[in-house]
């Protein structure tokens, strides 16, 4: 992913970490995929295939970013034929049974999932991990274990970003990839694999093209840091770009410094409070969601900053957000339609490319945007959620 020219312009303009970022970050996912067990893969997608024949329900479980990931593979094991899937947060809308599928997403494989895992396995539920807790494994015996950085870099992926990105795209590969089979599944999982692997590698180059659009939303996010700025940031979106926009919610949301840093992030409700000079970054794959439309609409009407996020510049969001903000135009969609806006017979199993281009793109940025304003891991550690709460 070598490219001497996108190097040579991001030390000009001020984005060689976010390009170095999105190279680690890349190569961890790549990695770590690669280091999977797949005989363990072939287990999971049985008892996947197994749960959807018999329609068992199927529960998610983890937290902050990492249950926004497994999200993410949720929604792709709904739209490949699955029950609608709930997290345990909701879980008093459908207790759960013997022979339900529990699946939990942990980086360390402790705190609030593990108790929970512990209790659903119990209880005769079928428990499923991904974690770089091999530990695990003395106790479930359905873990996939994620492989870490060998050489962490805490400036391009701070506060456990390594896992929430791979175990992102390791989950939507799965809920895929689930076939009739467990080997037929083994076979659609490699091929989503390399279908992710290559759009980052052709984004990387794509980039070099968009500095400008980089740099606007650097530039943009930077006017709301310092901490005498009493104006908040949303992130919106609907569907799988929602839960984009909370994963990087999260994440922006820690740019804290003492004493005078601190970005004020809204990604869950709060919309009717908004004011004039708030920001709104607005996330559409196609670019043409009414629900999203209909946001940008908002803000923009309220007297908000409007950035809007996409594949396609000359879509309704791309054209309207050009002429207020700016727009960044993300590769990963194919198609120039909203889901949300057909009819639902026409759901489809399709590969969240998007998604997962922006999931690495917005943490990339991020660390660019840390490091302008000296902002370390140490900092963000300070503004996370207690330990207690975990």
């Amino acid at each position: 992913m070598s490219n001497t020219k996108v190097e040579k312009d991001a030390d000009m303009t001020g984005l060689k970490i976010f390009f170095d970022a999105y190279k680690y970050l890349s190569n961890c996912v790549k990695d770590s995929l690669k280091g999977l067990d797949r005989e363990k893969l072939k287990s999971i997608f049985a008892l996947l295939i197994e749960a959807r024949n018999t329609g068992s329900s199927t529960i998610v479980d983890g937290q902050g970013r990492s249950l926004e990931s497994i999200l993410l593979a949720e929604e792709c094991l709904e739209h490949n034929g699955f029950p609608i899937i709930l997290p345990t947060k909701n879980a008093n809308l459908r207790p759960w049974r013997k022979d339900d599928v529990f699946i939990v997403n942990t980086g360390s494989g402790t705190g609030s999932p593990l108790a929970h895992a512990e209790a659903a396995q119990k209880e005769g539920l079928h428990v499923i991990f991904m974690s770089y807790n091999a530990q695990l494994l003395n106790t479930f015996p359905n873990v996939l274990v994620l492989k870490g950085s060998k050489n962490r870099n805490s400036l391009f992926a701070p506060l456990g970003t390594e896992f929430e990105i791979t175990s992102a795209v390791t989950g939507v590969c799965i809920g895929h990839s689930v076939a009739d089979t467990p080997e037929e599944s083994l076979a659609n999982f490699e091929a989503a694999v390399q279908e992710i692997l290559k759009l980052y590698e052709k984004s990387y180059e794509f980039y070099e093209n968009c500095l400008d659009n980089l740099i606007s939303f650097t530039d943009l996010i930077s006017q709301y840091i310092p901490a005498d700025s009493r104006h908040k940031v949303y992130f919106r979106g609907v569907g799988g770009d929602e839960i984009i926009n909370n994963v990087a919610a999260i994440r922006y949301g820690h740019l804290h410094k003492e004493p005078d840093k601190d970005l004020r992030v809204i990604y869950e409700g709060h919309w009717e409070l908004r004011t004039d000079g708030d920001l709104a970054i607005l996330t559409s794959g196609s670019g043409a969601t009414d629900q999203t439309l209909d946001y940008a609409m908002q803000a923009f009407i309220s007297g908000m900053k409007v950035f809007g996020i996409t594949s396609f510049e000359d879509s309704d969001l791309g054209r309207f957000c050009k002429r207020v903000n700016g727009c960044l135009i993300v590769p990963g969609r194919q198609e120039g339609y909203s889901m949300y806006n057909r009819p639902t017979r026409f759901r489809s199993n399709a590969l969240p490319l998007f998604e997962l281009n922006c999931y690495l793109t917005l943490d990339a940025l991020l660390a660019q945007i840390a490091a302008n304003h000296g902002i370390q891991e140490d900092d963000m550690k300070r503004s996370h959620r207690p330990k207690i709460l975990e």
